[in-house]
């Protein structure tokens, strides 16, 4: 074959494949997330696609999108009641209502001297792991209050240790995504397992602020230490493609570009207390204790030889009380 040839197939070969995924993204619906009252959007909701377990996130202005063969979602958001509905009654716009709290009463203690800010949970420990992790996928480390003098005060900066910004992957176009992610903070029950959600809005972060290790200001959430302690998450929800005006799924082997929110993690500490849970992906929606029967700690130890039977990994998250 001549090179003219090869050259002339080849543009034929790009073109087809362009005109394909300009006739998939036209079918591809836009919808608009708004509060019902106020009509303003509802940024980062969740959205699961009830036909196919999967989903996505609205993006901070409230749009998202999903494909033609959707027929059914379900859209819920911290402060809103979850919706179900249909997309062939629809035409472009959901509009959700706002829930109104009944906040239990939240003891804050006196004092005549400004205390001195107190670090609590693992940020300080040593490690050469991080663990990436997909859109829908979250992941809690239980902090104990340390001593009851913690309890109820102001949680002042979350903590973060993820890998330096120079280690993030690029996909083949030598392209970084912006990853984007939620913390969220629950209450422990005495039995020391998952409680209720305590933030009543999204804290929500980009990926063009992670260092090594991070600190997160969230001190005007109004966040306070419960008496049980309190479980410290993070929500990986995706990347912001902003030339579609939405958030993207890190698709494992679809897509060449790993997460670049990848958290660093601890195999050293023995008795932490890790959950994780998954929305999209065929997943039940709920919280499982990590232990050494997890599933990705087992890939992760097939992987590794050095790794312990027992061993499992512990994200290093701090907080840090005012």
């Amino acid at each position: 074959m001549h090179w003219n040839e090869k050259m002339k197939n080849i543009l034929i070969f790009i073109i087809i494949n362009l005109l394909c995924y300009s006739c998939l993204a036209q079918t591809d619906r836009k919808i608009f997330v708004a509060d019902s009252i106020t009509k303003e959007p509802v940024e980062y909701a969740d959205i699961v696609f009830m036909d196919t377990d999967d989903g996505t996130y609205s993006n901070n202005k409230g749009i998202f999108y999903i494909s033609q063969n959707i027929k059914q979602i379900e859209i819920s958001s911290i402060g809103y009641y979850s919706k179900t509905i249909n997309i062939e009654k629809i035409i472009d716009t959901v509009f959700i209502s706002p829930q109104i709290y009944e906040i239990s009463e939240t003891k804050v203690l006196p004092t005549k001297k400004k205390r001195k800010l107190v670090e609590l949970g693992y940020a300080n420990k040593n490690s050469i792991y991080f663990i990436g992790f997909i859109s829908g996928e979250e992941i809690a480390v239980y902090i104990p209050t340390g001593n009851e003098n913690n309890t109820f005060r102001l949680i002042k900066q979350v903590i973060i240790r993820e890998r330096n910004a120079l280690q993030r992957q690029v996909d083949i176009q030598k392209r970084e995504y912006t990853g984007i992610f939620k913390i969220n903070f629950y209450k422990a029950t005495e039995n020391k397992e998952i409680g209720e959600l305590i933030n009543t809005e999204d804290i929500v972060f980009t990926s063009e602020i992670l260092k090594s290790k991070t600190k997160l200001d969230i001190s005007k959430f109004n966040v306070y230490m419960p008496e049980n302690g309190i479980f410290v998450a993070v929500e990986f929800m995706g990347t912001v493609n902003d030339e579609r005006e939405e958030i993207m799924k890190f698709k494992k082997l679809k897509m060449r570009v790993l997460p670049n929110i990848s958290i660093r993690v601890s195999w050293k500490i023995s008795n932490s207390i890790v959950y994780e849970k998954k929305k999209f992906r065929y997943s039940d929606n709920n919280w499982h204790r990590i232990d050494k029967n997890n599933e990705r700690i087992k890939e992760i130890k097939s992987l590794d030889k050095d790794l312990k039977e027992d061993d499992f990994y512990t994200p290093l998250f701090s907080i840090v009380l005012e």
